[in-house]
């Protein structure tokens, strides 16, 4: 079984200062999975408010930011955020079984109205292994989102 799991931190403006930062890094970016079947799973946490979502996928697949086909090759898959701009698709690694990869990503976001609001992801995929242990690739994506 190949499982997805994001662990998604969500804030607003109001939420930059030191205060909040320190929360946020206190949150875990890996939680217990659910009871789950199926060739490839995606779990999505939003950790504010707390809330999950899982659900099965078929490959080639898009979730969480990244693109997973046959074979276990992941890439990154455009996310349409206002900064940073730039994200295209780049080949990543390849999961081979028994491997365990995390993705990290920040994005900041406007939505209808003219107010901000900024993700961190936290992505672990595991290739028929559990989602606790060490990373057989670990990319970071995180940018600097303030001016």
């Amino acid at each position: 079984m190949l499982v997805v799991q994001r662990v998604l931190t969500r804030w607003s403006k109001v939420g930059r200062g030191a205060a909040a930062a320190t929360l946020r890094g206190s949150l875990p970016d890996r939680v217990p999975l659910p009871a789950c079947t199926g060739d490839v799973v995606f779990h999505d946490v939003i950790a504010s408010p707390w809330s999950e979502r899982l659900r099965e996928l078929s490959l080639p697949a898009t979730a969480a930011g990244l693109r997973i086909a046959s074979g276990g090759r992941v890439s990154r898959a455009a996310v349409f955020a206002s900064y940073p701009r730039d994200r295209r698709a780049v080949p990543l690694f390849t999961l081979a079984p028994g491997r365990r990869a995390r993705y990290r990503a920040n994005f900041r976001f406007s939505g209808h109205s003219l107010e901000w609001y900024y993700e961190q992801w936290t992505v672990t995929l595991a290739h028929d292994v559990p989602l606790d242990g060490e990373f057989h690739f670990d990319v970071d994506d995180r940018v600097r989102l303030y001016p």
